[in-house]
């Protein structure tokens, strides 16, 4: 479904009584009358308040629109599940200023490497010379995760609800329609606007999209255990450890304790603590124990996605719309990205900045990131995977020959900051008779992007301008969700911007338009880029 298709006007009234952007205006002027109300808003509802949900309620919040965040436990949960942050995540986070919270609450890794079970390298991936601040993964419980995002959104003044759990959702005619239980046995009934699913691989949203995660499950049994002990491998590494009786993840977490991954025979109905140990024991050649095991969970390992992220009024992210094989450590972040890629959409097309088409883009965008990281993932599993096969059977693993380019783009990749987001329908090029774009071109993530704080969009402007008032004018035009910066402190060749020209960051950080000119001409199809998903507002 289209997402025009989902507001308050019908095809023929909006060409026959209402221009376009009335529409889109008519809608945001009722959610805002809402916001203004004294009751609590509903205009939207995240199912959810794991890491994805509470950073979707977060970022909206930042971008000044209210949800309603709701989660069905009544305590949050004190299990480590997934614990990998990785760099393009941690630079998001920076960019919002909660980097240093998560660099203080975690363990640094600074490379993967596998080893055979007599502790001999077999492979090794290293992450320096990515190009983010943050040349290295963080390792921390989910936990601790969800408690410093759920301190963020509580600064910015949201909240969770908790023990209240949708029951129902369905389609209303200005809304979705949703029963909400509280613990205390009380019913609810709400009609929200938006409804952003972030309930898991089991999400209420998605079924009532009537989606499926479509894809297959890996072979394999597996179990992750949170343990303790003093392990012969480095702190600043994750390891896997591959030997004859199966194969041992280790990665390290805060206070001497380590997430892990064990693999196990499929006719493993259940297994005890003691077991657990007996297990990571073996599979170091019995050089160490593990003194406390806190939590331990058997599970599949998944590559899946639903075919349709969003029908315009109700949206996924997170494991309600992927599934990735956690060998990777995409899973959560994918979640995080998803989120905040929703939220400057959403929240200009909520507050009136933004026409309702903007939210097609979301189904566009994801798509092409998410399928991208379950590419990734399913790379990282087939090799890990075939190592462990290889050294089960005691047959030789093969070396890998060094090329530097391809490790860069492994490198760039396994960060997460590779996505191209060309082809969006919110990312445009403008090029002179002979022009080339040079890279990063549009669609790509501009390296620089933190450098600019804030919300808006910022237009990057190198060299002499040659249309001065085409540029004051645009200015004045998109002065509610656009920040023009006259040559910024930040190197022109970072841009692809060699001999001036001009270069549009959106608050993603993505590159949404560029050109490698300033005149009249290239200014006025930055103004059509930007009328064709923006509006001036009032």
């Amino acid at each position: 479904m289209a997402a025009a298709a989902w507001w308050p006007y019908s095809r023929k009234t909006c060409e026959t009584t209402c221009p376009r952007q009335k529409g889109d205006r008519e809608w945001a002027a009722r959610t805002s009358q809402a916001r203004r109300a004294p009751h609590v808003a509903n205009d939207v509802l995240i199912i959810g308040a794991g890491p994805s949900g509470l950073f979707a309620a977060a970022e909206l919040a930042r971008h000044g629109t209210r949800a309603r965040l709701i989660e069905r436990a009544v305590q949050p949960h004190h299990e480590a599940r997934a614990t990998t942050i990785q760099a393009g995540t941690l630079e998001i986070l920076d960019s919002i200023g909660l980097l240093p919270a998560f660099l203080e609450s975690s363990e640094h890794i600074r490379s993967s490497r596998i080893y055979a079970s007599d502790l001999s390298e077999l492979r090794v991936t290293n992450y320096s010379g990515v190009d983010c601040r943050c040349q290295f993964q963080c390792v921390l419980p989910q936990y601790e995760t969800q408690r410093i995002l759920e301190a963020h959104l509580v600064s910015l003044g949201g909240t969770v609800e908790r023990g209240v759990t949708a029951t129902s959702l369905e389609m209303g005619e200005i809304g979705v329609r949703v029963e909400l239980a509280h613990a205390d046995g009380r019913v609810e009934e709400i009609q929200p606007q938006v409804v952003i699913g972030a309930g898991g691989a089991h999400s209420l949203t998605r079924g009532s999209m009537s989606e499926l995660l479509e894809g297959a499950t890996y072979q394999g049994h597996f179990l992750v255990a949170d343990i303790a002990m003093r392990a012969p491998l480095p702190r600043d590494e994750s390891s896997i450890v591959c030997g004859p009786d199966g194969l041992l993840l280790l990665s390290p977490m805060p206070g001497g304790r380590w997430i892990s991954f064990l693999d196990l025979e499929e006719t493993t109905q259940s297994i005890s603590v003691d077991q657990v140990a007996d297990r990571v024991a073996v599979r170091l050649g019995h050089r160490c124990r593990p003194t406390d095991i806190a939590w331990v969970s058997p599970f599949r390992m998944h590559r899946r996605i639903a075919a349709r992220l969003t029908d315009g009024r109700r949206f996924l992210i997170g494991d309600a719309a992927h599934l990735s094989s956690p060998f990777g450590g995409e899973g959560l972040n994918s979640g995080l990205h998803d989120a905040f890629d929703l939220a400057w959409k959403l929240s200009l097309v909520l507050r009136g900045y933004g026409r309702r088409s903007m939210l097609d883009a979301y189904q566009v965008e994801r798509s092409i990131a998410d399928n991208h990281v379950l590419a990734v993932s399913d790379q990282v599993h087939s090799g890990i995977v075939s190592i462990a096969a290889a050294v089960r059977a005691r047959r030789e693993v093969p070396a890998v020959l060094t090329d530097p380019l391809r490790d860069a783009l492994v490198r760039n990749a396994r960060a997460m900051i590779d996505v191209d987001y060309a082809g969006s329908p919110l990312v445009a090029a403008f090029r002179a008779s002979g022009d080339t774009e040079a890279s990063p071109h549009a669609g790509q993530r501009y390296p620089d992007w933190t450098h600019f704080g804030g919300t808006s969009h910022h237009l990057l402007v190198f060299g002499t301008v040659s249309g001065v008032e085409s540029l004051t004018q645009l200015s004045q035009r998109w002065s509610n969700c656009l920040q023009v910066d006259r040559d910024p402190d930040v190197d022109p060749g970072r841009a692809g911007i060699a001999a001036g020209g001009m270069v549009l960051v959106r608050p993603d950080g993505h590159i949404g338009f560029k050109a490698a000119s300033t005149d009249g001409a290239a200014l006025a199809a930055l103004d059509t880029h930007l009328s064709a998903y923006l509006l001036q507002g009032e």
